[in-house]
């Protein structure tokens, strides 16, 4: 009979001995995850957001690259109506309404290309 208590006393140990391993096992297996989680944020957040800002970024600068690079030889082709204009005696106003120029690069392109006056 003491044989038989000994061996349920040591059969409930042993129970009880392998559902603290199965909890304990499960425990570090949330706890593995969360890490993964963590690191996988923590990369990311150093990683991929500084990364995908500077990528569209550089779209953004490409494209205001492109549109710059489209305007200029009108832009350039007003000037150099400009400035023969300038030196074939046109006034402010001709300049400001023919070339598209504001005042002040009107002025300018009148002050470094007089007329023959």
């Amino acid at each position: 009979m003491w044989l038989e208590i000994a061996v349920a006393v040591l059969l409930v140990l042993g129970l009880a001995q392998s559902v603290l391993l199965f909890h304990l096992w499960r425990e570090s297996l949330q706890l593995r995850q969360r890490i993964e989680l963590l690191s996988h944020g923590a990369l990311h957040a150093f990683t991929d957001v500084p990364t995908s800002m500077l990528v569209s970024a550089l779209g953004r600068l490409e494209r205001q690259l492109h549109l710059i690079e489209q305007r200029s030889p009108p832009a350039r082709q007003s000037y150099e109506l400009a400035q023969q204009l300038a030196r074939e005696g046109a006034d402010l106003e001709q300049l400001v309404s023919r070339c598209g120029l504001s005042r002040d690069e009107a002025r300018l392109v009148m002050q470094m290309h007089p007329g023959n006056s």
